[in-house]
């Protein structure tokens, strides 16, 4: 892989995430897209199979205002004789929960009000929650 590093489906990024050693890690490497849209990339951290990363593209080397996108690693390689470990990306989506079946839908429409906002503040918060926990 090292090898095609270089070629126009590589692209500079920051991975950044929790290792084997439960420690988190930034690191900077290359990501090789290939044309079956399949993602790859070589990294120096070791990490548990089904990990979650997340990756933020670099622009002239520095990561800009790029936001960061989360995967999920697969098909880890053993660490090569230079300390490096390959590694296939899944893109991760965040998920709802599924609905609880006692949960009514409201009859009539109600004007929004700060209870109405402190439910949604909740709401996402269990999205964020979902889409860590995946």
């Amino acid at each position: 892989m090292s090898d095609k590093a270089n070629s126009s489906g590589s692209y500079h990024i920051e991975v950044s995430g929790w290792g084997m050693d439960e420690c988190f890690f930034v690191e900077r490497t290359a990501l090789l897209w290939t044309e079956g849209n399949d993602k790859r990339l070589l990294l120096r951290h070791a990490l548990p199979d089904r990990a979650m990363v997340f990756i933020r593209l670099l622009a002239d080397g520095t990561a800009g205002d790029s936001v960061p996108v989360p995967y999920q690693v697969e098909n880890l390689q053993p660490m090569n004789r230079i300390g490096l470990c390959e590694m296939r990306l899944l893109p991760l989506h965040p998920r709802a929960k599924t609905p609880v079946m006692d949960e009514a839908a409201p009859q009539v429409a109600e004007v929004p009000n700060r209870a109405d906002d402190a439910r949604q503040d909740s709401r996402m918060a269990e999205l964020e929650e979902v889409l860590h926990e995946a």
